[in-house]
């Protein structure tokens, strides 16, 4: 097989019988493939089920009245609900752009190590292995309080997805650029669908707590980086005080998510989730907040090991030095929402920045939208 050959079973360019992103990393590299499907489906984030504005039933008045503080957070559940027979429907973008795996450069990635082609006692390397992928993603999302303690909510991101891939490959110290590359590609389609269900079950001077239920459902095309391909399902607890006056004008609100959530196809991807934020509101219009967000899959992206050949000497080693360890994600979100009309239309933004180098990363990820309470 001459390295032209070689090089297209490789990585070969989106083009009749290649139908989905994944398909462009061929034989050898398809487990990196594979490995960032499933890592990016994983990361995608999805804003949180709960309004910047919640109602609650006044006894003493016998009518519903709105909280003083708006919430802030957007990657946190809070433990209050809507209120009983009310809408919230909200509409968001945030760009994913990939640019690191376990802190190199994705755009530069490269193999010096010769690497054997099966059957043969041919070796070539890669000079550079570049992956670009861009994801814009809009999610529709909508949330009805049954009761004044029970909320029911849908959310259905779509998402358009840039795809490049560059390869050079290299034998007998000549490189070779086979045809069809670089390749550009793109998809759009809907991602995953989530159902998510909370329950409050103490609204108590000192704390407020909360059980909730996220269902995501595999709607997503995993090979396109659009979802994960697998059912998930993660029980979770909320809590948060009461606001807590810091000024005339200033209140905080500390907040608590943790769960686990469960792959109901690989027991071995599920990953435990946690997050704890503080909300800073100013006055009643305006909140600021700020969380640590982590994530702890229970099994790393897997072994990416191709066959060796220095001299007479064959061996296994992992393409590109990726590490064959499990990640730990740890991120940053700061945002908050403003009332931008009549305690009804409420604007937001946030940004996740992450707090280390593991896995497949974005530098950042920006989020902006809007959300209406009626």
């Amino acid at each position: 097989m001459g390295l032209a050959l070689t090089a297209l079973a490789l990585a070969r360019p989106l083009t009749g019988w290649s139908r989905t992103f994944e398909d462009n990393f061929g034989t050898q590299t398809k487990a990196l493939g594979t490995a960032l499907a499933r890592s990016i489906g994983s990361s995608l984030p999805v804003i949180s089920a709960s309004p910047g504005i919640v109602y609650t039933f006044n006894i003493e008045l016998g009518v519903p009245q709105r909280e003083t503080a708006i919430g802030g957070q957007l990657f946190l559940e809070r433990p209050e609900t809507v209120g009983g027979h009310r809408w919230n429907l909200s509409l968001n973008y945030q760009r994913v752009k990939i640019e690191t795996l376990d802190g190199e450069d994705i755009g530069q990635l490269r193999d010096g190590t010769p690497i054997k082609i099966p059957k043969t006692t041919t070796t070539f390397t890669i000079p550079r292995f570049g992956i670009d992928l861009d994801t814009h993603e809009v999610t529709a999302s909508a949330t009805f309080g049954v009761t004044d303690d029970l909320d029911l909510n849908i959310a259905v991101p779509v998402l358009y997805s840039e795809f490049g891939l560059v390869a050079q490959f290299r034998s007998k110290g000549k490189t070779e650029t086979p045809p069809g590359f670089p390749v550009r590609s793109n998809a759009l389609g809907v991602g995953d669908i989530f159902l998510r269900g909370k329950y409050r079950f103490l609204d108590a001077d000192w704390a407020r707590l909360a059980v909730g239920t996220v269902l995501r459902i595999p709607s997503g095309n995993e090979q396109n980086f659009q979802g994960t391909g697998s059912v998930e399902l993660a029980p979770m607890l909320y809590a948060s005080s009461r606001p807590i006056p810091a000024g005339r004008l200033v209140h905080l609100e500390p907040y608590l998510n943790a769960g686990f959530n469960v792959n109901a196809d690989d027991v071995d991807r599920s990953e435990p989730r946690w997050g704890v934020g503080l909300d800073c509101g100013i006055t009643e219009h305006f909140t600021a907040a700020v969380a640590v967000l982590g994530r702890h899959p229970l099994r790393s992206i897997g072994r990416l090991d191709v066959r060796r050949r220095v001299d007479q000497h064959e061996f296994d080693a992992p393409l590109f030095g990726i590490r064959d360890r499990r990640p730990d994600f740890y991120d940053i979100s700061i945002g908050g929402r403003v009332n931008l009309w009549r305690d009804t239309l409420i604007g937001f933004v946030n940004v996740i920045v992450p707090l280390n180098a593991d896995g497949f990363r974005a530098e950042a990820i920006p989020l902006a939208g809007v959300e209406a309470t009626f």
